[in-house]
């Protein structure tokens, strides 16, 4: 399991770098532009998916627990820009990496439980938390590449099948 999701999360840190050159060369008015379907603007949505892996990182690797790793917030405040969006991503996307270099399978079948925001207590190995994460990163840029489309924006190709031709 380690190699997928190592290989998931590499194919991550590409397709963020692709949906950065693209949102660096799209029209202006994009970033802040209403209409993404994820929550408002390219911008807001952004927001929203580097909060989701600073959060469930900053529990993983332990600089954070739990209660606080469920309150990180990222807003439009914080990455006013794309640049600021890029420099922020780049900081998570190394926590990211660095956690990833310490595991094994082993660490992966760990079974971590918590309490969920309904009161449920919940229980898996990390390593399905780690591909929820991953997923939710693919299913958020999705939304944020068909904003950038329906803005005339072409911005590439973001197929797992591109990432492993190295294309």
């Amino acid at each position: 399991m380690y190699d997928v999701i190592k290989s998931l999360y590499d194919y991550n840190s590409w397709a963020m770098t692709k949906l950065f050159n693209a949102l660096e060369t799209a029209p202006d008015r994009a970033y802040e532009a209403l209409g993404c379907s994820g929550h408002g603007s390219i911008r807001d949505t952004l927001a929203h998916m580097l909060q989701t892996q600073l959060g469930w990182f900053s529990w993983f690797d332990g600089s954070l627990p739990l209660e606080q790793a469920y309150a990180v917030k990222l807003t439009d405040k914080d990455i006013p820009t794309i640049q600021k969006a890029k420099a922020r991503w780049e900081e998570i996307d190394k926590q990211t990496h660095d956690l990833l270099d310490r595991l094994n399978e082993e660490k992966l079948a760990e079974e971590w439980s918590w309490k969920a925001p309904n009161d449920t207590m919940v229980k898996q190995p990390l390593g399905q938390l780690l591909l929820h994460v991953v997923n939710h990163s693919i299913h958020t840029r999705a939304q944020i590449v068909s904003a950038i489309r329906r803005c005339g924006h072409a911005p590439g190709i973001y197929d797992y099948l591109w990432f492993i031709m190295g294309r």
